[in-house]
């Protein structure tokens, strides 16, 4: 029962992980279109 909860943890925490880097990538990739969007021409 110990072993199953502590897998659950990791799991968990790795999952979380995630999607916190997936949300930062998101974030990103929002900032880079608008700036795209504000200035076409610089690229």
């Amino acid at each position: 029962m110990d072993t199953k909860m502590i897998f659950s943890a990791i799991i968990l925490i790795i999952l979380i992980s995630i999607q916190y880097t997936l949300n930062l990538i998101l974030r990103e990739i929002r900032d880079i279109r608008k700036m795209l969007i504000k200035n076409p021409n610089d690229v």
